[in-house]
């Protein structure tokens, strides 16, 4: 399998954004007949592959595929993606919903509950809820106002938290490659639960937990101004002693741009700041005098050095 392929699989696997790996899986799942041996490295893993397709399709329930080398072909990817998860075509279905890199979009859940999604998230849901809860999966940042249902608690699954309520409204970011996840209490009460180490921790209005990937706890702040809740939903950028990598992948997804840091000395350096609505020319010009830094734009693509 060409290697490019191979990463497009790998990321839709584990919960980031690939459309292209989307494609290939559902491919797969329609047509396994039609799975090219040119698509797996080894012939054998091709067998094993329709096979594991069968398993899921003959099943009436979700599959949660379990994680296994994912090095040796593209079978083994299709067991390996961490948090992925399947629901076969007897069952209920279930939907993707993206927004791309510089998109905001919005929907609106089977059960009313209404969700924004920020630059380069994924959400996965169900076509319809069943059961005793309300469960969706998150790759990214999305603001919930969820509708209150005390018989059925809504439930937001990210690759290291869980995030439990039954009616109420909050901010979620967990870009999977960020150093920190984060949840943010407008309205309501929110339970946090930690995948990594089961901690737990609740949160009200003016509240935020934050885990931390480095030693892999979670963190309560109170006082957090309501105002300061979603503001990427009014296009303003906020960092707060953020790495500049971290600043630098926020500047791309919202403009959808290229940015290289030559200089990466730099990449040591973190920033406080507030953009609000300015061209990306600008927010990496600022971002430049913050770090003492110039840039320049060579076909297309924004060079700080």
């Amino acid at each position: 399998m060409p290697e490019k392929l191979h990463q497009d699989i790998k990321l839709f696997l584990e919960d980031k954004t690939s459309l292209k790996g989307q494609e290939m899986w559902n491919n797969w799942y329609d047509h396994p007949e039609k799975i090219d041996e040119n698509e797996v490295v080894i012939a054998s893993d091709l067998s094993k592959l329709k096979k594991e397709i069968r398993v899921i399709k003959k099943q009436n329930k979700v599959i949660f595929l379990n994680s296994k080398n994912w090095m040796i072909a593209a079978s083994i990817l299709l067991l390996a993606g961490l948090g992925f998860f399947y629901i076969s075509s007897s069952a209920v279905t279930t939907k993707q919903f993206v927004a791309g890199l510089g998109e905001h979009k919005k929907i609106t859940l089977p059960d009313g509950t209404q969700i924004w999604l920020n630059a380069g998230s994924l959400l996965k849901y169900p076509s319809e809820f069943k059961g005793d809860t309300r469960e969706v999966y998150l790759s990214g940042e999305a603001f919930f106002d969820v509708a209150k249902d005390k018989k059925h608690p809504f439930i937001i699954h990210t690759n290291k938290m869980d995030t439990k309520v039954l009616g109420t409204s909050f901010n979620v970011q967990a870009y999977p490659e960020q150093a920190t996840q984060e949840v943010s209490v407008l309205t309501g009460r929110v339970n946090v639960k930690s995948t990594v180490t089961e901690e737990n921790v609740y949160v009200t209005p003016g509240q935020k937990v934050v885990f931390k990937s480095k030693n892999s706890s979670l963190h309560a702040f109170r006082d957090i101004p309501m105002n300061s809740i979603s503001l990427w939903r009014k296009n303003i950028i906020v960092f707060e002693d953020t790495p500049l990598p971290e600043v630098v992948a926020t500047i791309k997804r919202n403009y959808n741009i290229t940015v290289d840091v030559e200089n990466k000395n730099l990449n040591n350096l973190k920033i406080s700041a507030y953009f609000k609505e300015l061209p990306a020319d600008q927010v990496i010009g600022l971002v430049c005098n913050i770090i003492n830094a110039n840039y320049k734009l060579e076909s297309g693509v924004y060079r700080i050095e």
